[in-house]
């Protein structure tokens, strides 16, 4: 009897461990990561760690290349079938081989530890991080404010007076190629700092792989957030493209898997609120409800579905796309089928609302991205920061004040924002929404007039 519990203990295990590493290898193909490569790397201070030579084979069966990855998948299937036996195999010499099974979970084992997942990597790494004196997290509250349908929350952080000093220019002029500090290096080019590192991934497809670096922010105020950088530089005045719509959904479809929550946003343009010229889209862990915004946007009742929509009660351009429900085995082919498309329609819709405004800047234009698993938000932007009057704060907004998340460095900030209203400082950053001129004129075009 003792025996037989042990058989069937050993056989659950199997199953267990098995269907895990299918699970992982999955998600490995598209996260892709050689777990071992600080072995016999070389630590640049300031920099990173460089692979050894030796290493380049793993990252070219990993990384290139996700060949451990389909064997590891390959062998989770085999031993699945062997134990919980399909009728072909039940019954067969590799069925009763015990050696066999051996051999299969320890190769199985061995190919697991040579890669692993950016997701489940992200509090380790980031406690690693905040230990060393290479990441910063500010120390913050969140004050709620009610505006406009959205329980507004601003995030009260006095401490980053001591990084952020006051610039000349009073942060209403921008250079047109959203170039910030051109003297100082490019953090997000290597060598990266290995505090601040987490790993690459590459998406390939039609037109060729996409290679990106996933870096900490330096300076967080919210613990976990992270940034997706593109490898080669790219400016943060260019649209999103397929791979990076791809990538950035594909992360949050990760995070949903391990019961986490993230909100992804790109701020685009001279007038955006980005900091970096180098593109990079960035995340940061919201509640299960998602950011503040989305719970206005969930109520919105389409007329329509499948194509961008507007909240009207909001006083700021403002252009929505709703997502259909897409699960983490979703190939890139439809997510590009499923993003791209919404992306291209928003972008237009931003152009054209700009392009209503007699008086907005010449040269491209600065809008924020904001994700979700369930929209995708676009809103033009026309300045950078507001001074809300009969005050002297200088409010900066990026695409978390559209979210519904504003950021306060000061008491006087925070009593400000809570004086004139969230949504007054968004309109003062933003453009007049022109939705209404905008579906009046679809719908001629739709009567062909």
């Amino acid at each position: 009897m003792g025996v037989l519990v042990w058989n069937e203990l050993s056989r659950y295990v199997s199953l267990t461990a098995s269907a895990y590493a299918v699970w992982a290898s999955f998600w490995g193909m598209f996260f892709r990561k050689f777990f071992w490569d600080f072995v016999g790397g070389i630590l640049r201070n300031p920099g990173g760690i460089q692979p050894s030579p030796r290493a380049r084979v793993f990252i070219t069966v990993i990384v290139k290349v996700p060949f451990i990855q389909i064997m590891t998948t390959i062998i989770g299937f085999f031993i699945l079938a062997l134990e919980w036996p399909l009728r072909p195999v039940k019954g067969t010499r590799f069925h009763r081989s015990i050696p066999l099974r051996i051999f299969l979970l320890a190769f199985q084992a061995i190919l697991a530890l040579l890669f692993y997942q950016i997701i489940k990597s992200i509090p380790d790494k980031f406690q690693s991080a905040l230990d060393s004196v290479d990441l910063r997290l500010f120390p913050s509250e969140i004050r709620k404010v009610e505006d406009c349908g959205v329980e507004f929350e601003i995030c009260l952080c006095p401490a980053l007076q001591e990084k952020l000093g006051p610039r000349a220019d009073g942060g209403k002029t921008r250079d047109a190629s959203c170039a910030v500090a051109v003297e100082k290096p490019n953090p997000f080019l290597p060598p990266y700092s290995p505090n601040l590192y987490v790993g690459d991934l590459a998406l390939k497809d039609e037109e060729g792989t996409s290679e990106y670096v996933v870096l900490f922010n330096k300076f967080p105020v919210v613990p976990h957030h992270f940034l997706l950088v593109t490898k080669e530089f790219r400016s943060q005045s260019s649209p999103l493209l397929p791979s990076d719509l791809i990538q950035t959904y594909q992360l949050l479809l990760a995070a949903r898997q391990e019961n986490k929550h993230l909100l992804a946003y790109y701020n685009c343009g001279p007038y955006s609120g980005a900091s970096q010229s180098h593109k990079h889209v960035q995340f940061i862990e919201v509640a299960s409800s998602g950011p503040p915004i989305e719970k206005l946007t969930r109520m919105a009742k389409l007329e329509v579905s499948g194509k961008p929509f507007a909240i009207p009660s909001l006083p700021y351009a403002n252009h929505i796309y709703r997502l259909p429900t897409l699960s983490t085995d979703s190939t890139p082919e439809e997510l590009h089928r499923t993003l791209f498309p919404p992306f291209l329609s928003l972008l237009d819709l931003v152009i054209s609302t700009v392009r209503h405004d007699p008086e907005y800047p010449s040269g491209l234009p600065s809008y924020n991205v904001i994700m979700t698993l369930e929209h995708i938000h676009m809103i033009p932007r026309r300045h950078e920061t507001h001074t809300p009057e009969g005050t002297e704060a200088v409010i900066n907004v990026n695409s978390l004040g559209y979210a519904g998340m504003l950021l306060a460095k000061s008491d006087s900030e925070l009593e400000a924002i809570k004086k004139v209203g969230p949504g007054k400082i968004l309109r003062g950053v933003g453009v007049e929404s022109v939705h209404d001129l905008q579906v009046a004129g679809a719908s001629l075009e739709a009567d062909g007039l």
